[in-house]
């Protein structure tokens, strides 16, 4: 099997290339591995790599090769879909390495191709190939600029075979983030080799922490926590090892507390991990880490470590009270505690350090190798079970959903998930290709994502047609079951195939609505209820329950009824400069509970993107209200506003718009504001 890892900068010092390094190294045993770079400016990378892995670098930095780019026009022009950084002045990545990566993925002869970066993901996503598309999560990609995450969520991870991310805590974040891709979502911890130099003996009175000096890095907090330790252990010391904008910081830092004698700027040492075994203790008070390879290192070299609980890494590396702890986020006085509770107990320190040594083991190139070998089995398998499926409705209003290719002798099962989480998911079998959601007992009312279990996945369908016509033929109201019970197919934006469920045992149907001039009519139908003389349409405005107000109801025969909306009157309700928004429902009676007014018995899924009106325009022409008069409509039934007092003037000249929209959940609206 050929492996592909593409990488931003392959010679760039950071976790993530060292990680890739090392997994590289890690499968170079048993598979053909090859590392990409969009760029390459140094000779020298800082991380060691397995001669039997191949390095390519598309574009070359560097003045003295004889494969420099730098003076093709194309190094300065900015990419096209290679999403650069909106403050760029000029293209880190240029158009031409974005051209080079597109000819390397339209012409690689690899069998998996991995990303390392989410901008690469999102170039990734445009290949057509046929090689298995991983997108390895290094960082956190709820934080991401819009910039990438439109990009990148929308468009590029439906297209992977698996997205990997550090640490499960990270991989429910990115679910809940984007959950049209639970399904692809595996744990992959960074790859630590095994340590090959000197273990730490505990001896040393030495505790050590290192990453770049940054701010979220923590190592101020350490710095505070260290130096009221100090004092009662003058023969321990703190080292910090990094370079970065911090530095002059924690320099200050050190001089006010006075701890220049105990705690040491070190500055970088790269590789760090030979200077672990040197200290006893193991510290990162870092406040964002996803993973924390240092932590994962500095614990091989045979130190108990110390860490914030930030967001996600170390609560996954350490194994609290076993061979280190995790302390609450920003808690310098719980950093201290643990940390002289590790400097004074000796006996507790060597058997903590024992265990790291044990523990990580998990994180290092066999279990690694092995996890991400597993991973392509993985993809593999939920390759080979098809995903394509047609859906058409039958005439009694059932959803019939087709699998093309689906063997015969299959398990396979249709399970209907709502997209609230508020419902239990539906299951029924697969006869030969097909599987039948009945209309009427099965889904509740809602959004249902259609998706097919089988081999032990469950995975959202894509959808290859949606047959609705029988949806216009449907008989409604239904005499058996809820009045309304209408299954939509539809295909969401995402491409995966899904059902919207129209379930009510009450129900308004709007047949027309008419806007004209002076009023708004509203011919409808109520099902499963009968309105009569004492009905009426009840206005309820979306902020403010004191500003809701009725109008009459005209009933006909089976239900049917129109209700006539005087603008004028609505209009005097209207406060001036505000957008004022208004839900329509029926009010049977005194004692029934109110019913939308809705347009759902359709085979149109947004009524509100369909189903458009005029809008009748009021011109205001009383003069100013006295202040000595109540503008405010007296309470009626069941304390909601009756009507509106005729008495009340608007301000002369104002022109007020109203406008009859049905809203995202095909409920009839009234929105009122000033025309301009």
């Amino acid at each position: 099997m050929k492996i592909s890892f593409l990488l931003v900068d392959r010679c760039h010092i950071g976790g993530v290339v060292s990680a890739i390094h090392n997994l590289a190294k890690a499968l170079a045993d048993d598979h053909e591995v090859e590392l990409v770079s969009l760029r390459r400016n140094r000779d020298q990378a800082f991380f060691p790599l397995d001669p039997r892995v191949k390095t390519l670098a598309l574009s070359d930095m560097r003045k003295h090769s004889h494969t420099y780019d730098g003076d093709d026009p194309a190094i300065e022009v900015f990419p096209h879909i290679y999403p650069n950084e909106p403050t760029d002045k000029k293209p880190w990545i240029s158009r031409l390495a974005e051209k080079r990566l597109m000819e390397y993925l339209a012409t690689t002869d690899a069998d998996v191709v991995v990303s390392n970066n989410p901008k690469i993901t999102i170039m990734l996503a445009y290949s057509d190939r046929d090689f298995l598309k991983v997108a390895m999560e290094h960082s956190r990609p709820a934080r991401y600029g819009p910039h990438i995450r439109d990009a990148l969520f929308r468009d590029a991870y439906p297209k992977m075979d698996a997205i990997t991310a550090p640490t499960p805590d990270e991989c429910r974040t990115i679910a809940g983030v984007v959950p049209a891709v639970s399904h692809l979502l595996s744990p992959m911890p960074n790859c630590i080799p095994a340590h090959e130099g000197q273990m730490s003996t505990g001896d040393n009175k030495i505790v050590v922490t290192a990453g770049l000096l940054k701010t979220h890095k923590g190592f101020g907090d350490l710095i505070e926590a260290f130096s009221t330790v100090a004092p009662r252990h003058p023969d321990w010391s703190l080292r910090i090892y990094g370079s970065g904008p911090e530095r002059a910081n924690l320099r200050k830092k050190i001089d006010e507390t006075d701890s220049n004698n105990q705690i040491f700027l070190m500055g970088p040492a790269t590789p760090v991990t030979p200077e672990f075994a040197k200290a006893s203790v193991f510290v990162l008070p870092s406040h964002l880490e996803a993973f924390g390879n240092v932590t994962v290192e500095a614990m091989a070299a045979g130190l108990p470590a110390i860490c914030y609980d930030a967001p996600h890494g170390p609560r996954n590396i350490i194994r609290q009270g076993e061979d280190g702890y995790v302390v609450p986020l920003g808690d310098k006085q719980a950093l201290a505690e643990h940390i002289e509770k590790l400097i004074s107990d000796e006996d507790l320190r060597r058997k903590m350090a024992a265990a790291a040594v044990t523990n990580v083991v998990r994180f290092q190139e066999a279990e690694t190798a092995a996890r991400f070998e597993q991973l392509v089995e993985t993809m593999r398998a939920r390759r080979a079970i098809p995903r394509s499926a047609a859906a058409v409705v039958t005439p009694q209003g059932d959803v019939r959903v087709r699998i093309a290719g689906l063997p015969a002798d299959s398990d396979a099962r249709l399970v209907c998930k709502d997209i609230r989480k508020k419902a239990d998911e539906v299951v029924v079998p697969f006869v030969g290709e097909e599987a039948l959601v009945p209309a009427l007992g099965k889904l509740v009312e809602g959004d249902w994502q259609l998706e097919i279990r089988a081999a032990g996945f469950d995975l959202p369908l894509r959808s290859a047609g949606c047959d609705t016509l029988q949806i216009l033929s449907l008989k409604l109201p239904r005499t058996e079951g809820p009045a309304l019970s209408v299954l939509l197919p539809h295909a969401h934006t995402d491409g995966t195939l899904r059902v919207q469920s129209r379930v009510r045992a009450q129900h308004v149907e709007v047949a027309a609505l008419h806007a004209g001039a002076t009023a708004i009519v509203i011919d409808a139908a109520a099902w499963g209820v009968e309105p009569g003389k004492d009905s009426v349409i009840e206005a309820v405005h979306r902020k403010e329950a004191d500003r809701n107000f009725t109008f009459p109801v005209k009933p006909g025969a089976d239900g049917r009824f129109t209700a006539s909306l005087d603008n004028a009157a609505a209009a005097r309700l209207h406060e001036n400069g505000a957008e004022d928004v208004w839900d329509l429902w029926l009010l049977p009676d005194q004692e029934s509970a109110r019913i939308r007014v809705c347009k759902l018995a359709t085979d149109v899924l947004v009524p509100m993107d369909v189903f458009t009106f005029p809008y009748p325009v009021v011109k205001q022409s009383g003069a100013p209200v006295p202040a000595s008069v109540d503008t405010k409509p007296k309470s009626g039934w069941r304390n909601r506003l009756s009507a509106v007092p005729t008495a009340v003037a608007g301000v002369a000249g104002v022109r007020t718009e109203l406008r009859p929209y049905f809203s995202s959940n095909g409920q009839l609206s009234l929105k009122i504001i000033d025309k301009k």
